[in-house]
């Protein structure tokens, strides 16, 4: 390490002395330029010989002034390079904040903890859809209010799909699902497509990708609550959810939303976290 300053307080040395040869250059040409400008012979001579005694003495000053500075500016870097590098080798508590394509989040080092920024559901990235978000003629089936263990316990598991297709009838849904991934407690189950009909007032849009907790009876699969906005995905792998998703909210941030319609009793409870916070959920559904 003191190699390392010493190299460094050498450089900035270098770097920052200034050229006194220059300098007295430019002085003696300015001034010889003013005195042949007017004035006698003897007079010019005159001021000429008293300037170059002037200048020797102020340059012998200028001299020491400016060695003075570079040796008070050393210390101040040495005492730069010291802190910087003690703190390089000797600190685990640094803040990080993340780089262009993460300007919403704050890492802390010693404990992983993210803080995210308020965004708006406009701000996040979508495929685009022509389907309706809410049909308040729709009646949720099963229970009205959320807990996650109480939709934990009830669900045969979840699935990671995207929405081929919604067909909207008067009082429910008929929605073909491509599945993209199918997560059963004993591990992932082999699915292509699954047809499910639904009455959630919170339509599942055409194009985008959710991830649903299912029940399964007599081989049709059913959400399990259907009276909440499911969890959705985005285009760049975040996941957006209401705040009964207790496992979800550690590192999520909080996201401003619409108002879908009067009954809309989620779009002030909406967060964002990473797409990778879903394996929080899993493992605590597979531990119940």
């Amino acid at each position: 390490m003191d190699n390392k300053i010493k190299y460094l307080y050498k450089k900035h040395i270098h770097d920052n002395a200034p050229d006194m040869d220059k300098l007295w250059d430019r002085i003696e040409k300015e001034i010889d330029g003013k005195t042949q400008n007017g004035g006698n012979d003897l007079s010019r001579n005159k001021k000429i010989t008293q300037t170059k005694r002037t200048k020797k003495s102020y340059k012998k000053f200028t001299a020491a002034a400016a060695s003075l500075l570079v040796i008070i500016g050393g210390i101040s870097l040495y005492a730069d390079l010291s802190s910087t590098m003690n703190n390089e080798t000797g600190s685990n508590k640094n803040t990080y904040t993340s780089s262009e394509n993460d300007t919403n989040h704050d890492y802390s080092e010693n404990n992983d903890t993210v803080v995210r920024a308020d965004m708006s559901y406009e701000q996040l990235s979508f495929s685009r859809t022509e389907t309706a978000v809410y049909n308040s003629e729709y009646k949720a089936a099963g229970d009205e209010y959320f807990t996650e263990q109480s939709v934990l316990s009830q669900t045969d598991c979840f699935a990671d799909v995207t929405v081929l297709s919604a067909e909207l009838g008067t009082d429910s849904a008929q929605y073909t699902l491509k599945i993209n991934r199918l997560i059963s407690r004993s591990g992932e189950t082999e699915e292509t497509n699954i047809t499910l009909q639904s009455s959630t007032p919170y339509i599942l849009q055409e194009n985008r990708e959710y991830f649903i907790p299912l029940r399964k009876e007599n081989n049709d699969y059913f959400i399990v609550f259907e009276n909440a906005p499911q969890i959705e995905i985005t285009l760049d792998n975040e996941i957006v959810f209401q705040n009964g998703w207790n496992s979800l909210t550690e590192n999520s941030g909080t996201l401003k939303k619409s108002q879908a319609n009067q009954n809309d009793y989620y779009y002030d409870r909406m967060r964002y976290a990473e797409e990778n916070d879903l394996e929080k959920l899993i493992e605590e559904w597979k531990s119940l």
